[in-house]
């Protein structure tokens, strides 16, 4: 027997803001240097990726990219040192609910297995 579970942060309505998929798309940003190619390798629209940033961005607060309009050699984007401040701190927020998780679930289900 196993458990799962999955991490949203909420904003005060209990509107879903951010979690393993925004996250994920961030850190994708942060690899290709383009939301566009970020986006595609999620095989996301690009209208959805970008509304996935922006409900991010209102959720927190804050500017979590910086875009670079086109140019010669094309534009792109870059994660603010906010955007990496945040998704450090989901990571490990993450991995210490989950031991948490994992540590109640053998107490409470040890003799069910």
């Amino acid at each position: 027997m196993t458990y799962d579970w999955k991490l949203y942060l909420c904003d005060d309505q209990g509107k879903k803001f951010f979690g393993l998929g925004p996250m994920t798309l961030l850190l994708k940003v942060k690899e290709y240097g383009s939301l566009k190619k970020a986006a595609e390798d999620m095989s996301l629209s690009y209208h959805k990726a970008l509304n996935m940033v922006k409900a991010a961005e209102a959720g927190f607060g804050c500017s979590l990219m910086v875009k670079k309009i086109g140019g010669e050699r094309g534009g792109g984007s870059t994660l603010t040192p906010e955007a990496l401040r945040i998704i450090e701190t989901y990571q490990t927020f993450e991995t210490r609910l989950d031991q948490s998780a994992g540590q109640i679930f053998s107490e409470l289900f040890s003799s069910q297995a």
